[in-house]
């Protein structure tokens, strides 16, 4: 028997005390007959039973609920707003919590007027892991953000908005609501940062590495002559269909200028012939990989199990005191590890994107309202329940 396809009755019982909460938290607001903003997509959550869709569901109405508090959301005035549910993803297998979103898509004035083109400028993800960098166990990495000011009961801001000005800030907003406020990512190190590295550049069993090496074995004027019965064959349909067009002068013409071009084109390809050798063999002599194996055989042990810092949009490991410098991190098994149910809340983040198409100023007011103003207390609870 499949451990996931029923609801325990624990959890149903926080499923049923889930839905009378959010009844009566309507009743209060006096909000039961809102209006609902349309679905864009169908929601989809994948590799979940019945039960945990059920589950998911409820708890992404709930937090709509909660967004919808706000004034500038619920009632949107020049611009209209869209949800699409989707996710499910298992980023720890049967054994780990499932991921899902609900995102907000702004129409500028309307999905009709803006001809279904729309922006997502709000995002809220539950159970999100993240990690970008996988080494060769599927391990995931990511180097953190600048982190922002705190919002009560966050666990973590990253890169927090400012709004005092109308350029001030760009840049998205994450802020992260844990299960009893724990960090839900741990430190990796200077060897195992370097090594996801290493597997990222050559691929398992150095395939990538591989097929660079045989990509290198021919030059371009190699490949070229390589290809010249088809380029010839070519040339004399193109010649063949001048001729049918404008006659033969004007298909011997073609045919005069398309040879020559061929023969140009090879000249010049044959010319840098050597210096291409050269650089594919320095290339291959002084590989990336190798590289970065270099690094590692230079450190001590106790340098290669030091926590690993990196800059923030770039690869390559920094000191510890530099001004720059962001962890390295990856998500914690333990703390994404499923105890009842895959559905149950174990994290939630919530992302504001105010730039691009978000810029638009009903809409970054919107944000901004929303930002300052959201109950970050009311999402709180929702993951301090006990699991």
């Amino acid at each position: 028997m499949k451990r996931y396809h029923l609801l325990s009755r624990p959890s149903a019982i926080v499923v049923a005390l889930v839905i009378v909460s959010s009844v009566a938290d309507a009743q209060r607001s006096g909000n039961a007959a809102r209006p609902r903003w349309t679905d864009q997509y169908p929601p989809e959550i994948g590799q979940a039973t019945t039960a945990e869709r059920a589950a998911a569901m409820i708890t992404l109405d709930e937090i709509q609920r909660i967004l919808e508090q706000v004034p500038e959301l619920a009632q949107p005035r020049g611009f209209e707003v869209g949800r699409q549910i989707y996710g499910g993803t298992l980023s720890f297998g049967d054994r780990g919590v499932l991921s899902y979103k609900l995102r907000l898509w702004f129409y500028l004035r309307s999905k009709a007027a803006s001809g279904g083109e729309g922006n997502t400028c709000i995002e809220v993800s539950v159970n999100e892991t993240r990690g970008a960098l996988n080494d060769e166990t599927g391990k995931a990495f990511f180097i953190e953000q600048a982190r922002g000011e705190p919002i009560p009961g966050a666990t973590i801001v990253y890169e927090g908005l400012r709004w005092d000005t109308p350029t001030a800030d760009r840049r998205s907003g994450y802020v992260t609501l844990t299960s009893r406020g724990a960090f839900p990512w741990l430190p990796v190190t200077r060897e195992e940062y370097l090594r996801a590295q290493i597997y990222l550049t050559e691929g398992r069993n150095g395939e990538k590495q591989k097929e660079f090496r045989k990509s290198l074995e021919k030059t371009s004027y190699e490949r070229y002559m390589d290809e010249a019965a088809e380029r010839k064959k070519t040339r004399e349909e193109s010649v063949a269909a001048m001729a049918r067009a404008q006659g033969r002068a004007a298909a011997e013409e073609l045919r005069k200028t398309l040879e020559q071009t061929d023969r140009e084109v090879a000249e010049q390809l044959k010319a840098a012939e050597a210096e291409e050798r050269k650089q594919s063999s320095a290339a291959l002599d002084n590989s990336y990989g190798d590289q970065l194996r270099a690094q590692i055989a230079a450190m001590t042990p106790a340098e290669r199990a030091s926590p690993a810092t990196a800059k923030y949009g770039a690869h390559e490991l920094t000191a510890p005191d530099d001004p720059e410098a962001h962890r390295v991190l990856t998500p914690d098994p333990e703390f994404w590890r499923s105890r009842r149910s895959r559905a149950e809340v174990h994290s939630i983040t919530v992302s504001f994107h105010p730039g691009d198409g978000c810029a638009y100023p009903p809409v970054r007011a919107a944000l901004e309202k929303a930002y300052r103003t959201l109950d970050w207390t009311a999402l709180k609870r929702i993951v301090d329940r006990p699991w």
